[in-house]
């Protein structure tokens, strides 16, 4: 059994706050785990540019994001050692990795799992869909609004993008912060998280709209931008994983 506490309905702009604060207080180590998304950003970019395929970088990017909490296990310890009174460095980040790095594990790859799905299913979407839709930036957002089958597209690929966001969000939210932070088994750290957002829709919801619009904002700019978003939010995830305080009951832990 997982219990929460209530946060306050405009609480997601505390948390951006607060992982602001986190950020300008180590520039050199968040922007540094910044840099390193932002650059296998890039990476997949090129990637598909040197194939030709770079009208999909938006949709590669948006499945990336999937698994972008699981990329910040070491932006969330710095704000734990900021909020125990330590000195942050990366000697000492990388050398604390908590002991459930099973657990940690375990989550990760259930987001990896959603990535690889949603990959597959805009495969197939476009293939059923817009088999002739063309593949350079300009014409292929001209096909999305302006082509019946292009809208039909962009809507069905909305929904299920929307559909696997939010799953991942929901297991995400709360879970590796809390894994980071204590010793609890996936499933407890995963439970918490759904329970969150279950019992708080209204706040998560929002906090969920400001995640996706700091990544595209931060995606639209180049991928430069992603430097700056990625570390500040998982900052601020911190601190609404502090802000929910989630706790096991006394079963749960002896479980665990």
């Amino acid at each position: 059994m997982v219990t929460i506490q209530k946060v306050a309905r405009d609480a997601p702009w505390s948390w951006l706050r607060l992982g602001w604060q986190d950020l300008i207080r180590d520039p050199i180590l968040s922007l540094t785990y910044g840099l390193i998304f932002a650059g296998f950003g890039a990476l997949l970019s090129l990637g598909l540019w040197s194939i030709d395929m770079l009208a999909l970088v938006p949709v590669a990017l948006s499945g990336f994001a999937l698994v972008a909490p699981a990329l910040a296990i070491g932006i969330y310890q710095i704000s734990r050692a900021r909020e125990r009174g330590e000195e942050p460095r990366f000697r000492l980040i990388i050398s604390r990795f908590p002991t459930r790095l099973g657990q940690i594990g375990f989550l990760s790859v259930l987001l990896l799992v959603l990535l690889l799905s949603w990959l597959r299913i805009a495969q197939f979407l476009l293939v059923l869909i817009a088999p002739d839709i063309p593949m350079q930036p300009g014409p292929f957002v001209e096909y999305l609004l302006v082509e019946p089958a292009g809208l039909t597209l962009l809507a069905v690929g909305t929904v299920f993008g929307g559909l696997l966001a939010g799953a991942a969000f929901a297991i995400s939210a709360l879970a590796f912060p809390m894994l980071v932070d204590r010793d609890v088994d996936a499933v407890s750290a995963l439970t918490a998280s759904v329970k969150a957002v279950l019992s708080q829709p209204f706040v998560m919801l929002s906090w969920a709209w400001l995640i996706a619009f700091m990544m595209i904002v931060g995606s639209a700019t180049f991928l430069i931008g992603l430097a700056i978003s990625f570390p500040w939010i998982a900052h601020a995830s911190w601190h609404a994983y502090r802000d929910f305080s989630p706790e096991l009951s006394a079963s749960a832990r002896s479980d665990s």
